[in-house]
């Protein structure tokens, strides 16, 4: 038995390798990064922390969980457009840089302070299939739309349904929020008013319609503007809550609907970690598969078997004997 042991620790120690098929996953992270992810309406380890921070750790957490031969690439989204800033990177050799990077995905690297989610919804699915026909998209969001959406100038879905996999992932509380200003430490410093935020939906696209209004109505209010020439349009209906935020729960399930993404809520760290190594989203495909463990394990058994004492085989044999009476 120690002889047998040398001998699978020595094969060990060569580091043996075989392509072999598997299943491995492909899979592309987007972040809201948006300012209403900061609500802090999480709590963890008995401590409130923001939607952000427990998106990032519940990606870090299924990063740990994908098998050698995945692959995962990060992206980011803000105002009316995703961002892919890591193209897809193998998780094995490369955990290290990806999971430092979606560590430091920040709040601070948004480029703009709008929030259009079913542009960004729609830009990320197309930014999904331009990445590879296997890869899958998970999009971290609230939902929260700031400014407030029109609905007759929200987007149209061009994609073909279903044929970007993936799961909208839905953070925060449905209770509706006040959303906080930070400081460079993150702390605390105030919250938005609902003077300070941008309360009307945005005209948007101008329509046939919009241009026969024009056309048909002259008249001139007494301050000299018309209100059809408002960023806002004529008649807007305001949002008193647009500086509260909460889960948009409505919204995300219907873009799942017109995408054939799932939508799942973001309950617990391992939650996303399980969704991301379904079985359904799974690829086989051939890689370089490490044999090390194969020989390891039998060198381990053997090891134990020669220190176990001879009552035990004794015992074992007798028990043997039983069965096939």
């Amino acid at each position: 038995m120690m002889l047998a042991t040398v001998v699978l620790l020595a094969i060990t120690m060569l580091s043996p390798h075989a392509t072999l098929p598997r299943r491995v996953f492909d899979w592309f992270f987007v972040l809201d990064i948006t300012q209403s992810m900061n609500v802090r309406d999480y709590t963890l380890d008995g401590k409130s922390i923001s939607r952000l921070e427990f998106s990032k750790r519940a990606m870090r957490e299924a990063l740990r969980d994908l098998p050698c031969g995945s692959t995962v690439a990060l992206g980011m989204f803000t105002e009316r457009g995703t961002q892919n800033i890591v193209r897809p990177l193998e998780v094995c050799a490369h955990f290290s840089s990806l999971d430092q990077t979606i560590d430091h995905m920040d709040w601070r690297m948004a480029w703009a302070a709008d929030s259009f989610i079913t542009h960004g919804v729609f830009s990320a699915v197309d930014l999904t299939a331009k990445l590879g026909p296997d890869t899958r998209l998970a999009f971290f969001t609230d939902a929260h739309q700031a400014p407030p959406a029109n609905p007759d100038y929200l987007p149209q879905f061009e994609g073909k349904i279903g044929e970007v996999e993936g799961v909208l992932v839905g953070t925060g509380k449905e209770e509706l929020s006040r959303i906080p200003k930070l400081d460079e430490h993150d702390n605390i410093i105030g919250y938005w008013e609902l003077e300070e935020v941008m309360r009307f939906a945005t005209f948007g696209i101008m329509t046939s319609k919009s241009v026969a209004e024009m056309e048909s109505d002259m008249e001139v209010e007494e301050s000299g503007v018309h209100n059809r020439n408002a960023p806002h349009g004529r008649n807007p209906a305001e949002d008193t809550k647009a500086n509260l935020s909460g889960l948009d729960e409505k919204t995300l399930k219907h873009l799942a609907e017109v995408t054939g993404l799932n939508y799942e809520r973001l309950n617990s760290l391992h939650g996303f970690a399980r969704d991301a190594t379904a079985t359904t989203m799974a690829s086989w495909r051939s890689g370089k598969t490490d044999l090390r463990p194969w020989f390891a394990l039998p060198a381990l058994l053997l090891i134990l078997a020669f220190f176990m004492p001879p009552r035990f085989f004794d015992f074992v044999q007798q028990h043997l004997r039983f069965k096939k009476k």
